[in-house]
């Protein structure tokens, strides 16, 4: 668990310049990438579109999203989401790829 709380503020940080201390929480985490999201939608939107596509965020679900009123609440729940997932399944797979036996090419 505190591996994944740190590769989750190590993602943060490179991604969206964000710092955390030690024990954050999840609604800290939201709350801060909705003020960061907010701020680069409003002033370099090309930006902030490629960003959610690197994230993997898909443009019909970011469209969907954008016309709700509580769109940045709910955008920082989904990139929230998103970057938990990844470092879940980096994690989760880490073992295998750092195995002798493991195919060389299918490393990361």
């Amino acid at each position: 668990m505190q591996t994944e709380r740190a590769e989750l503020a190590k993602s943060f940080k490179e991604k969206f310049e964000l710092e955390f201390p030690d024990n954050f929480s999840e609604e800290e985490i939201q709350l801060e990438l909705e003020k960061r999201l907010g701020r680069l939608l409003e002033k370099n939107p090309e930006e902030f579109f490629q960003m959610m596509y690197r994230i993997d965020i898909s443009e019909k679900s970011l469209q969907s999203v954008l016309q709700e009123p509580d769109a940045l609440t709910k955008l920082a729940k989904m990139v929230y989401t998103r970057q938990l997932d990844k470092v879940k399944s980096r994690l989760k797979y880490k073992d295998y790829f750092n195995k002798d036996s493991a195919d060389n090419d299918l490393k990361w």
